[in-house]
């Protein structure tokens, strides 16, 4: 198996000098290689299955996770901790870490397809009013326009294929697309460094944010995901933490929210 054969790379590279990389670990990837994101709890579940499974004492998560990462960053991939930007849910994802994130959807997809989700991303990050959205007509359109030209059929396709892989995901009322749970942990350094000047970032927890709430100030750029706002307004003042105008809990950010 192809990830077997990575994690035992890994393992050489560092001499077999890890004695704490166990059998735990390379289960737990041989499963996060096949579903690339879990929520925390099905991460913590399946860790506990496995070492039990594996007959191994079980460790801190956090420091199992690092464990991970120690042996895998040679290979470019990571392990993630975030949270799902929709219901807050704590997630780890695993996640390519070369320079051109986008590139390594090529294991499944092809050039052209490759081509129509860059453009598909930059519709999503330069839509109107901060939407971070595309409409499904527009998106359907849009392979209409690669070169060369994709069909309806196979556009649609390709679109079911990306949602089904975690990279995009339909709004609540589902008319529109937009960046999906693996989408934001993968493609971060990506977004960050192609849409520098339009794309924000959480003013609490710094991530990258494509739905939350947003200050009531129009020439304020202050965008809050709605569960890192949970937790910062939570018994304290309404106001906006850089101008200082009052904070409405409706006045939200993106078209991926919840309704």
């Amino acid at each position: 198996m192809a990830g077997g054969f990575m994690i035992s790379s890994a393992d050489e590279t560092n001499g077999g000098h890890n004695a704490a990389y166990n059998d735990s670990h390379r289960l737990f990837m041989q499963t996060m290689l096949s579903h690339r994101v879990l929520t925390e709890e099905q991460a913590e579940v399946l860790y506990t299955k496995i070492c039990h499974l594996v007959q191994c004492e079980r460790s801190e998560f956090a420091e199992f996770i690092s464990d991970i990462n120690a042996q895998i960053n040679d290979i470019d991939l990571s392990l993630r901790r975030s949270r799902d930007e929709r219901d807050g849910s704590p997630l780890v994802g695993l996640v390519n870490t070369k320079e051109d994130e986008v590139a390594q959807i090529a294991t499944k997809y092809t050039a052209s397809e490759i081509a129509y989700f860059r453009q598909m991303l930059e519709l999503i990050v330069m839509a109107d009013d901060e939407k971070n959205a595309v409409g499904s007509m527009a998106a359907l359109r849009l392979g209409q326009s690669m070169k060369p030209p994709m069909s309806q059929k196979d556009t649609q396709t390709l679109i079911d294929r990306l949602v089904e892989d975690g990279w995009i995901c339909l709004t609540p009322d589902g008319s529109s697309y937009t960046v999906d749970t693996r989408g934001i942990l993968e493609l971060q350094n990506y977004l960050r460094e192609q849409y520098g000047d339009v794309i924000q970032e959480c003013a609490v927890c710094m991530g990258v944010i494509t739905m939350g709430e947003r200050c009531e100030l129009q020439s304020c750029n202050v965008r809050i995901h709605r569960h890192c706002a949970d937790t910062y307004f939570r018994g304290g003042q309404m106001s906006c933490p850089t101008c200082e105008t009052g904070w409405s809990r409706a006045n939200t950010y993106g078209l991926g929210l919840p309704l």
